[in-house]
């Protein structure tokens, strides 16, 4: 049994990175994920690409090298993730953090208790930056 003495927390939230040309649509996040829209999970990842993408949708646009040394120190993105980020400002890329919380629906609550990438031809999302 382990037992926490310091701060507890009864919620998680999740920091991500999303990195595209485009905004992420069904299909892109169907086939990064390898999910069929036939399979009989399709309607759980159907929900967790609406959150995600909800979540892509309100989070915060990057849009300068500066943005993005701007959240050195302040979350944990690796210093990998930080270079991929200023790599695709200059690109001219899509570059948007955000967050997920289990305060929310049962999707989202999984993206969010878990750490995970998904680096696809189409899009690129990092949530390494997990609060428990």
């Amino acid at each position: 049994m382990k037992v926490k003495i310091d701060f507890v927390s009864n919620s998680s939230s999740t920091s991500f990175v999303y990195i595209a040309q485009d905004m992420l649509t069904k299909d892109d996040f169907f086939e990064a994920v390898g999910v069929s829209a036939t399979s009989p999970a399709a309607s759980v990842f159907q929900e967790m690409f609406e959150q995600l993408r909800a979540r892509v949708e309100r989070g915060e646009r990057l849009t300068s090298v500066e943005d993005v040394d701007a959240l050195e120190g302040s979350r944990d993105f690796m210093p990998e993730v930080l270079t991929r980020m200023r790599e695709a400002v200059k690109q001219g890329k899509i570059v948007t953090t955000g967050s997920l919380s289990s305060e929310e629906g049962m999707a989202e609550q999984v993206l969010c208790t878990e750490i995970f990438e998904i680096n696809s031809e189409r899009f690129f999302i990092n949530a390494y930056d997990n609060y428990w």
